[in-house]
């Protein structure tokens, strides 16, 4: 073999490396184009995580809440380019259920995994948590929030974890309890 075509051969498959990289490059997925928020509903979260559950692409990202805690329950909803892609629901409930009992009744899950003592029940595309008022200075009543991830976004279990606890977290620092009369 001449030196030539070797060179010629080292050419040839060089260019069809370049040309498989590029194709690899190329996307037809359209890109995101929203912020991922800092907030949700209110309450700091770990932008990450909500990334994570987010659509990978996407326009637009609205927040739209409605109902306040303080009057008993508070709805938020996520949507990006008009599809609600994320719920999220707070309300002051009887004390006593569990977050594994609560996200059994509304979604029927029966595979789930809990954190913080039992205080947070989640799957990949669900998480219930609970904040216990307890105490002689409140109202004795649990504060529970629902978070549901729906399509187009994505479903992950440790990304829910993050989200809820981190949520679970906000709202408690800021003492959710109603004093007691």
């Amino acid at each position: 073999m001449t030196a030539g075509f070797v060179s010629y051969i080292y050419r040839g498959a060089s260019l069809l490396v370049v040309a498989a990289a590029g194709v690899g490059c190329s996307s037809d997925t359209p890109a995101r184009e929203f912020t991922v928020p800092k907030a949700l509903c209110g309450q700091s979260v770990p932008a990450r995580a909500l990334s994570d559950l987010l659509p990978a692409s996407g326009k637009r990202l609205t927040v739209r809440r409605v109902g306040d805690l303080d009057d008993g329950s508070a709805l938020c909803g996520v949507t990006v380019d008009r599809d609600t892609v994320l719920d999220v629901s707070s309300e002051r409930i009887d004390a006593g259920d569990s977050a594994r009992h609560i996200l059994r009744r509304r979604f029927s899950v029966q595979e789930q995994k809990s954190a913080e003592g039992g205080s947070i029940a989640y799957t990949d595309r669900a998480a219930v948590s609970l904040i216990k008022c307890r105490g002689s200075r409140v109202e004795e009543e649990d504060v529970s929030t629902l978070i549901k991830v729906l399509e187009p976004a994505r479903p992950d279990e440790s990304a829910m974890k993050k989200l809820a606890q981190g949520y679970a977290a906000s709202l408690k620092a800021e003492h959710p309890c109603r004093v007691a009369s």
